[in-house]
Parts: structure tokens; C-alpha cells; sequence
């Protein structure tokens, strides 16, 4: 190689190295729900790259593992519900929400309860005596049905509650083992296809008009540690987030990837609103609704559940 060639190398060498930042490495565990497609896009669309973030993703089948995985650092981001978060922060397993991932509202629900085949559950009261499925016990699905069931009078002490995966639900209503369950989609088209059960209500939908449903978070040592990566992956997110407004269809393929869905299904499910920005009053109203129920003490702050 002559001088002339080695110059030239020299040089674009220094010209590039600014420009080759190195990838942090992180392991997000999520469940399987398009709740978390803008995460999905995120890595299949280069978002995460862009940011400076090599996004490994984990489907992990039981949502209440994931904090506990985070605290033992094989996961440094996971995808919670509310219940469940405040739980384990209260339970000693210091987390913070580093961005939204949705929203539950009142124009478009993709939670429900529904009644099985020939049970004739139409009303709340229809529910005293009755077994009612749930993905998780003190999870956002039962929190929310607790909630619109008490706001009608119901007394919850009528009403049976058993754990039940969302797989399971369709098998268990029409085997008579649950009168009720409360999905959220793809699994609530499933079992109306089914045929195993109906829709009794949108409940979910039914207690306020909007509110958080679901999110990212990692542990508040790493977020200390790691402030800046915490903030790019939000950015990511909120990328993503933009990039399915304008590729719905495309947006839609990654749940065939990541959630494991028949294509047909895929491109037709319902999907949720996505958010990004989540603000302190939206998450003081599960830290009061945990409490109303007895899950939690309230004794978490928003400052210490929010990352901003």
C-alpha cells in the first residue's frame, strides 16, 4: 500500500471513528400482548440502533416474573402492568417507568369480560356466585373488573376470582371450569370465533375514559446508573410509535414475529393506543386504586415510580 492509499485511510478512519458509537446491550422481557408492538418495531425497523441501543427481545410467558428477573439482572428492561409494578416496588424490587406503552380508554377498549356460552350473564349482578378467570390475581385485568364491578354494587366477596392464562380462557369457558374471563385481544376475538363465549362488557373502558395500562420499566440502580440510555429508549419507542401511524399494515407483521400470531389474525386485530409520555397524575391513579383494593399500602411515591 503506498503512502497515498495509507493517507487516505488514516484519514477516513478518523472521520468514521466518531460515528461507530458503541451499542449498549440490553434484554427487554415482554409479554405476550400487542401492547408492546411499538417495541417490536423498534427493533425491526432499527430504532433502537438509532439510538444507540442493541435490543435483544424475550417473550416471557408469565408477567409476573419480570421484575424479579430485572432485580436479578438477566432482563434490564421489562414490560408491567400497574399492579404489578407497584407491588414490587413496595415489595423491595425498586423499579421506575422509563416510557408508556398504553392506554386503556373509553373509545377503544381491547379489554374485556366475557360470559360463557349459555351462562346468561348479561348485568354486574349477574356475577354474584360466579367464577370469573383472570390472567392474574391483583393483575390490571382483575383490578379493573373489581373496580367496575364494586362501582355497581357488587359485592366482591360474591364473586370467585381464579387465575387463568389468556391461552387457557376459550378451553376453560367452554369446559364450564370459569363462567367468565376477562381477556384482552388478540384472545377476545379468538374466543368469539370460538364460539365459547360473548361479550358482557368493554368494562375496562367503563371506569374512567382513559387511563395508563401498561409501560417499560427498568430498576431504579440501572436508571442511575444508565440515565442517558434510559431516555434513548423512550426515544426509540416514541419512534416506533410514529413509524406504525404511517405503516400500520407493515407494523402489524411484527406480531406474527414476536407474539407468534397467525397472519390473518395479525393483520386484523384490534390494536391499542399507544402512549409514550406518562405523567405523575396518571400514575397517582393506580397507586390510589391499589390501595382501594388492599394489593398495596400506597406507600410508593410517584417520584419514585416515574422516571422523568
Amino acid at each position: 500500500m503506498n503512502k497515498s492509499v495509507r493517507f487516505i485511510a488514516a484519514l477516513l478512519a478518523t472521520l468514521i471513528a466518531p460515528l461507530a458509537v458503541a451499542q449498549t446491550k440490553l434484554t427487554l422481557g415482554y409479554t405476550g400482548a400487542n401492547a408492546f408492538l411499538a417495541a417490536f418495531v423498534a427493533k425491526d425497523q432499527g430504532f433502537f440502533t438509532k439510538h444507540g441501543l442493541d435490543v435483544t427481545l424475550q417473550l416471557v410467558p408469565v408477567g409476573s416474573t419480570i421484575a424479579s428477573a430485572m432485580a436479578g439482572g438477566s432482563l434490564q428492561v421489562g414490560t408491567l402492568t400497574p399492579p404489578a409494578f407497584i407491588l414490587a416496588n413496595e415489595g423491595g424490587v425498586e423499579s421506575m417507568i422509563v416510557s408508556g406503552a398504553t392506554l386503556q380508554t373509553k373509545a377503544k377498549p381491547t379489554m374485556a369480560v366475557m360470559a360463557k356460552t349459555g351462562s346468561n350473564i348479561k348485568t354486574p349482578a349477574d356475577f354474584r356466585g360466579k367464577r370469573v378467570g383472570v390472567p392474574g390475581l391483583n393483575g390490571v385485568n382483575h383490578v379493573t373488573l373489581m373496580k367496575w364491578l364494586k362501582d355497581r354494587n357488587v359485592d366482591l366477596k360474591q364473586v370467585t376470582f381464579v387465575e387463568a392464562f389468556f391461552p387457557q380462557m376459550s378451553d376453560l369457558l367452554k369446559g364450564g371450569q370459569v363462567d367468565a374471563a376477562v381477556p384482552v385481544e388478540p384472545f377476545i376475538g379468538r374466543i368469539t370465533q370460538q364460539g365459547t363465549g360473548y361479550l358482557v362488557a368493554n368494562h375496562g373502558g367503563e371506569i374512567a375514559d382513559s387511563y395508563l395500562e401498561s409501560f417499560f420499566i427498568m430498576t431504579k440502580d440501572f436508571v442511575a446508573k444508565n440515565p442517558k440510555v434510559a431516555r434513548e429508549f423512550k426515544e426509540a419507542i416514541r419512534d416506533a410509535v410514529a413509524w406504525i401511524g404511517k405503516n400500520e399494515a407493515e407494523a402489524r407483521k411484527a406480531q406474527i414475529t414476536y407474539l407468534k400470531l397467525p397472519e390473518a389474525v395479525a393483520m386484523s386485530v384490534p390494536l391499542p393506543v399507544f402512549a409514550i409520555d406518562v405523567s405523575a397524575k396518571e400514575v397517582q391513579y393506580w397507586v390510589d386504586l391499589c390501595r382501594e383494593f388492599g394489593i398495596t399500602k400506597g406507600t410508593s411515591t410517584v417520584a419514585q415510580l416515574l422516571f422523568q
